[in-house]
C-alpha cells in the first residue's frame, strides 16, 4: 500500500532554530569584538588615567560628557581576547551556515512507496527486490532503522527516522519493507 512520510514541522523548526541561533551568536561575538569591547577599553583606559593621577573626583563629569557609565569597566580586553571574539564569531557563523544549508537540503525530503519500490529520502527509487536487509537495532529505542540495498552491484543504505519523518507513514513504510523481505524468505 503506497505511503508517504514527509519531514515533520518539529524537525524543520528545530534545525532552523539552531541555524538562526548560531547566526545570532556569531553576530553577538562580532559586535563585542568590533564595538563593545574596544569602547569598554577606551573607558577603562580613561578611568585608569584618572585613577593614576588621583583625579577620580573628576571622573563622573568626564564620563557623563562622553555618555559613559560612571562605574569603571571590570577589565581591559587585550588584543588576543578581541581576536578570540572574531574567531568564535567566525566559527559560529560557519556552523550556522552549514546547519542552514543542511536544513535547506533536508526540509522537503520525502520517503514513500509505490507498491514496487521505496523512494529513499534522497529521492532514489529502490525496488523492494533490491533491499538486502534491515538494521532494526535502534528502532525500538531511537525510532530509526537502516535499510540496506544493492542495485547493479552497488551497495547502499538509507535511514527511516520516525522523529524526522511523519511517524505513522514511516512505520507503514517499514512494515511494507518487512513484508516484502518476509515474503522473499518464505519462497
Amino acid at each position: 500500500m503506497p505511503a508517504a512520510a514527509r519531514v515533520t514541522s518539529v524537525w524543520k523548526n528545530q534545525k532552523l532554530f539552531v541555524a538562526l541561533f548560531l547566526s545570532a551568536v556569531s553576530i553577538w561575538f562580532f559586535i563585542d569584538g568590533k564595538w563593545t569591547w574596544p569602547r569598554s577599553n577606551e573607558r577603562w583606559l580613561a578611568y585608569d588615567q584618572f585613577n593614576k593621577e588621583n583625579r577620580l573626583k573628576e571622573w563622573p563629569p568626564y564620563a557623563q560628557s562622553h555618555g559613559w557609565k560612571l562605574e569603571p569597566p571590570h577589565k581591559y580586553y587585550d588584543r588576543d581576547a578581541i581576536l578570540a571574539q572574531f574567531a568564535i564569531g567566525t566559527l559560529a557563523a560557519l556552523l550556522g551556515a552549514v546547519t542552514l544549508l543542511y536544513w535547506l537540503t533536508q526540509k522537503n525530503r520525502v520517503v514513500k512507496t509505490d507498491g514496487e519500490a521505496v523512494f529513499a529520502p534522497s529521492g532514489r527509487r529502490v525496488p523492494f527486490t533490491s533491499i538486502t536487509g534491515l538494521g532494526l537495532k535502534k528502532w525500538e529505542s531511537k525510532g530509526y532503522a537502516k535499510v540496506r540495498y544493492e542495485i547493479d552491484g552497488r551497495k547502499g543504505e538509507f535511514t527511516l527516522d520516525d522523529y524526522k519523518f511523519d511517524r505513522d507513514p514511516i512505520h507503514e513504510i517499514l512494515q511494507e519493507i518487512e513484508g516484502h523481505l518476509k515474503g522473499r524468505s518464505n519462497q
